[in-house]
């Protein structure tokens, strides 16, 4: 009895141990297996930006034959162009000056011999200073900031008025602040429209440009406020008809304006 007991215990035993040596196998097994590398994501290739990219979005060509805003505003357009197609500083010599024609490009010849006579490189930066000073030099930048201080609305819609002071402060050299910009937009409003306008002491200058407009309206009718500007008539300088205070609280209810006594 004993003995079968022993015999039954001794195979229990094997058996445990045959199970530990297999599981010893295995985890040899998996230490030694290669790991796998996860699939890396496949990145195209960058394509190099072309002529034919920069063209696509119709540049125009620059004769110089231009007043000095043409000339800011051409210079401009191209750097709009170069942020969006994200060229790099050589393209960006290339393309512009494939766009010069006639006067302007009789002009870059000479300028680069210059250039190279003095040392100079011939690159990017350079250009665009060399092109400012031709085309937009220093005098006409201080004629645009005295613009700029004494602009008046005169026969421009309120719109007109607010574009071109915009494109002048770029000229001041002072920090303009939001509430100096409101002073400046009010003190050069027509007397029509700055009778209302003042007393509002609008700060915010988007709201200040809106309710500008909503007062012309009034004053002088959707239909005349969007014609076409005209200069040097008659008509412009007749005075406009005159809103008095409770008719423009009636139609505009978001601007209160205190009756003037």
């Amino acid at each position: 009895m004993w003995r079968a007991q022993a015999m039954a215990n001794m195979r229990r035993r094997n058996t445990v141990g045959d199970d530990e040596i297999a599981n010893a196998i295995h985890r040899m097994v998996d230490t030694m297996q290669p790991v796998i590398a996860q699939p890396r994501a496949m990145i195209p290739p960058v394509r190099p930006v072309t002529m034919e990219d920069f063209m696509r979005h119709k540049p125009t060509k620059f004769s110089g034959k231009a007043t000095p805003d043409e000339a800011d505003a051409w210079l401009r357009e191209c750097e709009k162009i170069f942020w969006v197609i994200e060229c790099i500083k050589a393209q960006k010599l290339t393309f512009a000056t494939f766009l010069l024609v006639t006067n302007a490009e009789y002009w870059w010849m000479g300028m680069q011999q210059q250039m190279q006579t003095r040392e100079e490189e011939v690159n990017w930066v350079n250009f665009k200073k060399r092109l400012q000073e031709k085309y937009f030099p220093d005098s006409a930048k201080h004629k645009r900031k005295a613009e700029f201080l004494t602009l008046q609305q005169g026969t421009m819609s309120v719109q007109a008025y607010m574009e071109r002071i915009e494109y002048l402060a770029r000229f001041y050299s002072h920090a303009v602040i939001e509430e100096w910009r409101c002073k400046k937009f009010e003190g050069g409003l027509k007397h029509e429209l700055r009778h209302f306008i003042v007393p509002l002491r609008v700060r915010e200058f988007p709201v200040l440009v809106e309710q500008a407009k909503s007062v012309e309206q009034l004053e002088m009718g959707p239909s005349r406020v969007n014609r076409p500007q005209k200069t040097n008539t008659k008509a412009d300088n007749r005075r406009s008809p005159r809103v008095n205070p409770s008719q423009l609280r009636k139609s505009y209810g978001a601007i209160t304006v205190e009756e003037s006594t």
